[in-house]
């Protein structure tokens, strides 16, 4: 079990772990990371994308994520989080899991053009298709359905997700501060929760007096700020 300090040093080094993955996807990506395709009127554009550093960053990114649904730690209860708290966490959550997905994703398309051409790259982008180009959309629902699992499965074991570990968020079963969630159960609070993400930045979302929108109290749940102790 991991003393409080340790924890809040764990948050601020994955904080920083998360931000650090800005720059370099911003430098590294040569245009696109994963894999991207648009076709209108006759004419297209594919293009795909990784690179050994986003890789790393993914690998050691994944076992920062294991780790979090195995520690042990004592926590409490530190109120009712904001609205932008509970927002910003499910934004870290979204880049987080799709940087990783989408730099690992990226080399099935890097691989299918070296088989085309070859020669590998990390990077190649044309105006025309090629054979194999139908793998890559692939990429798309296996991309989707990975980054929902990334949610679905913390709550089943009673954890974390990356952003709600940064932003001290914890959700919460209505049986109990402790208890995980049955798999269906957190599957309809994970699609719920997407659709009201998306609809908070439409419209800013009626909260009760304990703090919980309105797919807190579809699906029973309270989402708390907490602290280690």
């Amino acid at each position: 079990m991991l003393k409080p300090r340790a924890m809040n040093l764990l948050r601020t080094a994955a904080a920083f772990w998360v931000a650090l993955s800005l720059p370099l996807g911003y430098l590294l990506s040569s245009g696109v990371i994963g894999f991207a395709s648009h076709w209108a009127d006759g004419k297209g554009y594919v293009a795909a994308g990784s690179h050994p550093v986003l890789l790393a960053w993914s690998v050691l990114s994944i076992v920062l994520f294991l780790f979090l649904l195995r520690v042990q730690v004592e926590e409490t209860p530190a109120g009712v989080p904001s609205g932008w708290r509970r927002f910003v966490g499910g934004l870290i959550d979204f880049w987080f899991s799709l940087l990783i997905l989408a730099s690992i994703g990226g080399i099935l398309p890097l691989w299918v053009e070296r088989q085309r051409t070859g020669h590998f790259s990390w990077h190649f982008e044309r105006n025309y298709p090629a054979s194999g180009d139908e793998l890559g959309f692939f990429l798309i629902p296996i991309t989707m359905a990975f980054m929902f699992f990334y949610l679905v499965w913390p709550l089943t074991r009673g954890k974390q997700t990356v952003g709600c570990f940064i932003m001290r968020l914890r959700v919460v079963p209505p049986f109990g501060t402790r208890g995980a969630f049955t798999f269906r159960h957190a599957v309809r609070r994970v699609w719920l929760e997407i659709w009201g993400l998306g609809s908070s930045l439409l419209k800013r979302s009626a909260r009760d007096s304990e703090g919980r929108t309105w797919y807190d109290r579809e699906t029973n749940c309270t989402v708390m700020l907490i602290k280690y102790e």
